[in-house]
């Protein structure tokens, strides 16, 4: 005889506290065990001949013993009289199935609670209850996580009656079992703190998902996911709550199956802005079964240094008791970009200019004598006439519709001893440019065992191999998008046409037909001659001990203990190579058949037209360079927890854990890097002379070690009260730095539950409240003195200071208080969740100059920072409509996250020290953010205008700020902003406090006017919405859903099309007929200015849009399948809205494109424009 339990070590709510049979199984919204610890959901069945019995966790099912013997004596007169009985029995089966989904659930109890006759539905969701005697039934299906159904049956004797079930998720859950940042699992209504959970199956049923952004995002409030880059194998990096550290990133922890991995958002080779890989996207969505998300410290105590930033946990799929199923998915689609044209807009060149130096202001001063040119249609002119196009770019147009292809095969089955799921995944993906590709191989195992009634093993295996090859591949250029963007019309065919005489002489020769108007490279150039790859390999695994005591009497209270211990590896090899090969200088033969075109010559251009070489556009493919790196990654886990319980009645509960947790990172690099190919064809680092490889070796091994005891006190499960402990120490603190702790409180109340409770409408109503502290390591070097290795005399190696450390060096703090609710109202036709949270993060690290006496240069990092956060995340589910044919549903998400630097000093060591301040960094403003120099707020043209004197200035008389490219003359005045700072403009500590717009004006460049940096908005959204639409038609068997994102209060950086202001491609850059711009082009020169570059980037996009059919049984019945579905479904289509399309007449690109490495993802100059994507897919199960 067994207990059935759960991480509370207590049956849930109405469940008795023994059941008759040891049994297990999983379920994917909770995590419960029959005699054998938190790995499965119980309800035992025992069968006895013609008769099958059932026990559960059911209120109205508790029965005596008395009760139990009569059924026995009951079910051996059956077996004695079998036919007799069966002439006035018969039999009632059917499936179950998901309301919203229409997918079958397995697992779910089958009963006629009347007459104690129940079974568990299969995997295809299929149940049979047999021997039911004949008459008018009531049978009911239940199962954890859903809405308990009851539905009426007439069963004749000797026949089958057929009885399906739709049954809809409960709309809070409260009796899930959590498991993340619990020590061994607990009820959702014990939980103080907000905890997110995804149903990974649900949604990788409904759309296409390539990569944990398409699964993350618009699917969790608080946690923003930006497409900031179209290139395949890129990703972005993951923020929860906002930015809370100034240097330490934003990455939360990483756990898949208790194991903690490695979660590096900048892996794989510089490629424009740097290393863009996400490895999170190296896990298999169609592997996982839901994702668990703690959002803050309140949250994440108990896991101590690295938490700040949330906590996200990934549980793949488990084995299932029951015979082995079968699951086959294959997906084909097309990844492309929308409307290249329109994205990149209309450009200008001045067709009467008389040189190809895009100097101006010698002709064309008015709009009116322009001429339009959009580049990408002039370049898939070219492509078509030939020009590029000779083998070396293998599509017709410069962006073409990419092929993506996914296999995935699983199979789950087992016993009570044995379960297991094993898959194998082959995705294939290509962008829109055609070597951009991503090739990745997956392998999964998971097992779990059952050692007799009390002690189970759960293993989980997971293998990756994977290569991609990047598109924008280069490192100090961009790839074809900027070419694009920063093209210049003068050199265009069709205007000043190859070999043309005046133009192709001189300096003008090369570029024309070199580059036949893109900015930099022909589109060739870039696949010909660059090349960045990611070669991944990547293990996981973990082992999970459970133990469970069961209940035992102590003293007369009910008591039980539960252990568990966890440990894993996850270890990454990576290859990741830049290879520029050395050009041959040979001009192509498709430039010289171009040139002597038929259509060409008609048109009375120059027959010979190529240049008598062809030279490098790239400084690296001179000569031919390469780099070469061999990341390792190793995380090895190991968690220990200890939980008794202890019931000393029906109302009070303790549950008392401790635990202890070490974890081990090393981070082992080694990397060649040369310039020089021995030849046009070499492309390996040993084709390079060893005296230009310079070689490069790091390896960074951080160890953490923590130790925390928590007490949680229930009353009638309805209030809980928690509160815990930890005490962490890390490799990284400094020498002198103490151990740290973590403390963590919380409360809930089920407040519907109570007796007094009397509002209908108001079916349940939950109060919650967490307060708590984690903490954030500094980097591994922090607390030592770096030296590095330099020649010295006679050849030897020699050392020299390169920065200082700090042996005092500690986490940054942070302290967070969380409020919220959770209420379903109309017996769940309308849910919701409410939270409210508040931040402190301290000690936050920045580096103080470091004095030159102690001969170590830069700067010390020091824990003086404080940024505060605030904001809230709020939810809503409705069933809007239902009935027999339709039902339409709907899912709000809205969050709202904002900070403040709120002091950069620190006197913790009696001596005050402060940081001085930067354009960014500032008491007062949020961060990130964005700040510019001059703003001018007004500026106009006039002919009048004399030379600038003191005295004019003095005097308030407007004189001359400079002139436009057409000597045109203007004034300007700018703002010289508000200050923070106690002693205002004149404040010697100025810099360190915030500057907003709104002060005095200056006439720009006056005596004594100091430019200065203005705050021009922050580089993060403060408010995200999502709405998810979803209409089931025919009996389930249809769904059509989508979902729309809009963000707002973000200001972004153009600086893509900052460029193609300063190579004078835009209409107001050729005529300059706009003197606030003029104004700020003179202040800023080629930089970003208020003008050219900053914008407004709310906007609200559809991120999916889908429709999934479940195909007929007659139709898949003679494949042998039990179901079988086809889904259509479309990712990032469509724009809706756009705050801001234009910058003085050059489109935005995408309000989201931008910067990966950057934490306000400023700066789009080397970025691609996002990627979509329409795929459809058959699953079929056997």
């Amino acid at each position: 005889m067994g207990t059935l339990w759960g991480g509370t070590g207590r049956p849930p709510r109405g469940a008795p506290s023994r059941v008759a049979s040891t049994c297990a199984c999983t379920d994917r919204r909770t995590t419960l065990l029959c005699t054998r610890g938190p790995r499965g959901l119980s309800a035992p069945v025992l069968a006895t001949g013609h008769a099958t019995y059932w026990e559960g966790h059911m209120d109205k099912l508790v029965r005596s013993r008395l009760t139990r013997a009569l059924w026995t004596v009951a079910a051996i007169t059956l077996l004695a009289a079998p036919g007799g009985l069966a002439a006035q029995t018969g039999s009632v089966a059917g499936r179950v199935v998901d309301g919203g989904s229409g997918q079958p659930i397995p697992a779910a109890q089958v009963f006629v609670a009347d007459l104690d006759i129940g079974v568990l539905t299969q995997q295809n969701g299929a149940y049979v209850l047999q021997n039911v005697p004949a008459g008018p039934r009531s049978v009911t299906v239940q199962r954890i996580g859903y809405r308990q159904v009851s539905q009426n049956v007439t069963v004749a004797a000797g026949q089958t009656a057929v009885l399906d079930f739709r049954i809809t998720e409960e709309a809070l859950a409260l009796d899930e079992i959590i498991i993340t940042g619990t020590p061994g699992g607990t009820q959702r209504r014990a939980i103080g703190n907000a905890v997110t959970s995804v149903d990974v199956s649900a949604a990788t049923q409904a759309v296409a998902i390539s990569g944990m952004q398409d699964l993350l995002a618009g699917r969790t409030p608080g946690l923003q996911f930006n497409v900031m880059n179209g290139t395949v194998g890129t990703g972005s990096p993951l923020r929860i709550r906002g930015v809370s550290s100034f240097n330490l990133g934003t990455n939360p922890i990483i756990i898949v199956d208790g194991v903690r991995v490695n979660n590096d958002a900048s892996a794989g080779p510089t490629i424009g802005s740097g290393d863009e890989a996400n490895t999170l996207d190296d896990f298999n969505p169609e592997d996982i079964e839901s994702i668990e998300i703690l959002k803050g410290p309140a949250a994440a105590s108990l896991y101590g240094t690295e938490a700040t930033a949330g906590v996200i946990q990934i549980i793949t799929k488990k084995g299932r008791e029951g015979a082995p199923e079968f699951n086959i998915s294959i997906r084909q689609g097309q990844n492309f970009m929308i409307d290249p044209a329109g994205r990149l807009g209309t450009m200008y060149y001045c067709p009467t200019q008389p040189t190809p130096s895009s100097t101006i202001g010698v002709a064309c001063t008015d709009r009116s004598q322009l001429a339009p040119y959009n580049m990408y249609e002039e370049g898939n002119k070219y492509i078509a006439a030939g020009y590029g196009n000779g083998g070396a770019w293998e599509t017709p147009r410069i962006y073409s519709n990419g092929p993506t292809q996914s296999y995935n095969l699983d199979v789950r089955g087992g016993a009570q001893a044995l379960r297991y799921f094993l898959s194998a995944n082959w995705d294939d993906e290509t962008g829109f440019v055609f070597y951009n590709t991503d090739k990745t191989f997956r392998l999964r195992g998971n097992v779990g065992v059952a050692f007799g009634d009390h002690v189970n093993l759960d293993v989980s295996t997971g293998y990756v191999d994977g290569m991609t090859t990047f598109g924008s591949a280069t490192v100090s250029d961009g790839a074809e998008w900027q070419d694009l963007v920063w093209s210049n019309g003068f050199y265009l065919d069709r205007n000043n046409p190859f070999g043309t005489a005046g133009v192709c002489t001189g300096s003008g020769c090369a570029p024309n037909p070199r580059l036949g108007g893109f900015q930099e490279h022909v589109p060739s150039d870039i696949a010909e001659d660059v090349v960045a790859t990611r070669h991944y390999q990547r293990f996981t695994g973990s082992a999970t001990l459970n133990y469970s005591s069961g209940d035992f009497n102590l003293g007369g209270m009910t008591a039980s203990v539960s252990q568990r211990v966890v440990t894993g590896l996850d270890q990454g090899w990576d290859t990741n190579r830049n290879l520029f090969y050395r050009e041959d200088g040979i001009v192509p033969t498709w430039l010289v058949d171009y040139c002597a075109s038929a259509e060409r010559v008609a048109l009375g251009r120059p027959a010979t037209c190529a240049p008598a070489s062809w030279s490098a556009v790239y400084t690296e493919t001179v000569i031919g360079e390469m780099s070469y790196e061999r990341p390792i990654n190793s995380n090895l886990s190991f968690d220990y927890a200890l939980t008794a319980n202890l019931r000393p009645n029906d109302t009070f509960g303790f549950n008392t854990s401790v635990g202890a947790q070490y974890y081990r990172r090393v981070q082992d690099n080694f990397s060649n890097s040369g310039q020089g190919f021995a030849s046009f064809t070499s492309s390996t680092i040993n084709q390079i002379a060893q005296a230009n490889i310079s070689t490069g070796y790091s390896r960074v091994d951080n160890r953490s070690l923590g130790f925390y005891v928590q007490e949680e006190i229930n009353f009638a499960d309805r209030i809980f009260l928690t509160a815990a402990v930890r005490f962490d120490d890390n490799s990284t603190f400094g020498k002198s730095a103490p151990a740290q702790k973590y403390p963590k409180v919380a409360a809930t109340w089920v407040v519907s539950d109570e007796s007094f409770w009397s509002l209908e409408a108001v079916n349940s109503l939950r109060f919650r409240s967490a307060w708590g502290k984690a903490g954030r390591q500094p980097s591994a070097v922090a607390q030592y003195n770096v030296y590095a290795v330099v020649p010295g005399a006679g050849g030897a190696s020699a050392i020299r200071a390169a920065a200082p450390g700090n042996t005092s060096v500690e986490p940054e703090i942070s302290t967070e208080l969380e409020l919220g609710f959770d209420i379903a109202l109309f017996d769940d036709r309308l849910s919701g969740e409410f939270t409210h949270y508040q931040r402190q993060n301290k000690q936050s690290l920045l580096g103080i100059a470091n004095l030159s006496s102690t001969g170590f240069p830069g700067a010390v990092d020091t824990n003086i920072g404080q940024i505060n956060n605030w904001g809230w995340e709020a939810s809503l589910t409705a069933r809007v409509y239902e009935n027999d044919l339709i039902s339409f549903d709907l899912d709000l998400g809205a969050d709202h996250t904002d900070n403040e630097i709120k002091s950069l000093c620190s006197s913790s060591s009696g001596t005050e020290k402060c940081f001085s301040g930067s354009t960014s960094i500032r008491q007062g403003y949020p961060f990130p953010n964005r700040t510019n120099q001059d703003l001018v707020v007004n500026a106009a043209f006039d002919p009048a205008l004399a030379n600038c004197t003191t005295a004019l200035y003095a005097a308030g008389t407007n004189c001359r700020w400079g002139q436009n490219a057409f000597g045109r003359l203007l004034y300007a005045y700018c703002d010289q902003g508000v200050t923070s700072a106690p002693g205002g403009l004149t404040d010697p500590n100025v810099n360190r406090y915030s500057r907003y717009p709104g002060g005095v004006l200056g006439q720009c460049g006056a005596p004594g006017f100091v430019d200065q940096n203005i705050y021009a908005g922050r580089g993060f959204a403060t408010h995200t919405f999502s709405v998810s639409p979803r209409i089931t038609m025919l009996d389930g068997e249809l769904s059509v859903f989508a979902m729309a994102e809009g963000q707002y209060g973000r200001v972004g950086d153009d600086s893509g099309h900052l460029w193609g202001h300063n190579y004078r491609n835009s209409a107001v850059s050729r005529v300059q007929d706009d003197a606030a711009w003029v104004a700020g082009d003179i202040a800023m020169g080629t930089g970003c200015s208020f003008y050219n570059c900053l914008f407004d980037q709310d906007f609200w996009k559809i991120r999916e849009v889908g429709v999934r059919y479940n195909l007929p049984e007659s139709l898949i019945a003679v494949t042998g399948a039990s179901r079988a579905s086809l889904a259509f479904s479309a990712r990032n289509v469509f724009t809706i809205w756009q705050a801001q399309k234009r910058i003085y007449g050059q489109v935005i690109t995408d309000p989201e494109m931008g910067n990966p490495n950057s934490l306000s993802g400023g700066g789009n100059f080397y970025a691609q424009p996002p990627l979509s994507s329409v795929n459809l897919t058959l699953r079929v199960t056997f």
